[in-house]
């Protein structure tokens, strides 16, 4: 044994040291693999629209990591969402599931995978871990169904991904000037533009209360979107076709005043032509 006395430090053999560094290398290979376990909190919220849910349907997710400084994105598969006994993706209602998989670290994105031809329409997904507890708010951007048909807007694999860590609230008014002038069918989505940036998100609704009523102002929170900074612009867009006739809207977000827009010529949303206009921009 060789000891070095102003450290304090001893070497062992040649044998007992690459032992050592063996064991160094391979606990943070383990490290930097995620393979320590972690349980995934995900809330699933099945949106509010005709046919959206679907008892047993065979969905399985995939989350995805940040991308490291080494430019590395770290995965694991969550399996099955299923809960037995239990009556999954209702229509209008979260879903809470916990699975224990590989610990990935921070979370970005989540892929879900359909094996049923019943589609199901999801609307947001928030997930956190134990590794990493603060919420990651995902929303279905798309529009898309989820499952194996063939069908226009269908897609047998759905992957939603945070945008940023922007919180906006957005406040409507629907106007009184009009005569059936709310909706709550319409599905409403719509972009935060800036100067550069923009950033879109999920669609205005609240679980099981009747939003957009003639006359209301309704709030709605959007996280985990990507700071535009200045709001310049919204377009807000119609998934629906019913019609519904905003007065104004205000955009707050976390770093920035509130920013309101008027629907000066009060323009009808909806997906009917005969009804108006399916999208609306409007501008400071």
């Amino acid at each position: 044994v060789v000891s070095t006395q102003s450290t304090g430090f001893s070497l062992g053999s040649e044998a007992e040291n690459s032992a050592m560094l063996a064991t160094v290398i391979i606990l943070a290979f383990v490290h930097l693999n995620g393979a320590e376990q972690a349980s995934y909190y995900l809330d699933v919220l099945t949106h509010n629209i005709k046919d959206a849910g679907c008892d047993n349907c065979k969905i399985y997710a995939k989350v995805y990591s940040k991308r490291n400084k080494l430019g590395k994105v770290y995965s694991a598969d969550l399996g099955r969402l299923y809960k037995p006994q239990h009556n999954e993706f209702r229509t209008d209602e979260w879903d809470y599931f916990r699975i224990k998989a590989e610990d990935i670290g921070i979370i970005e994105c989540i892929e879900l995978t359909s094996k049923s031809s019943n589609a199901i329409h999801l609307s947001e997904v928030v997930i956190s871990s134990t590794s990493h507890p603060q919420p990651t708010h995902m929303y279905n951007t798309a529009g898309k169904w989820l499952s194996t048909s063939s069908k226009s807007n269908h897609v047998s694999k759905l992957k939603l991904c945070a945008q940023g860590v922007e919180v906006y609230f957005i406040t409507t008014k629907v106007t009184t000037a009009k005569k059936d002038s709310g909706s709550d069918s319409i599905h409403l989505t719509a972009v935060i533009e800036g100067e550069e940036e923009s950033t879109q998100t999920g669609y205005f609704e609240h679980v099981r209360l009747d939003d957009f009523r003639k006359g209301a102002e309704d709030t709605f929170v959007f996280r985990d979107l990507q700071s535009v900074h200045e709001v310049k612009c919204i377009t807000l867009m119609a998934h629906g076709s019913d019609r519904l006739t905003l007065e104004w809207i205000e955009v707050e977000s976390s770093t920035q005043e509130t920013v309101t827009f008027h629907n000066k010529k009060l323009t009808n949303l909806s997906t009917d032509k005969g009804e108006g206009t399916s999208s609306l921009k409007l501008c400071k």
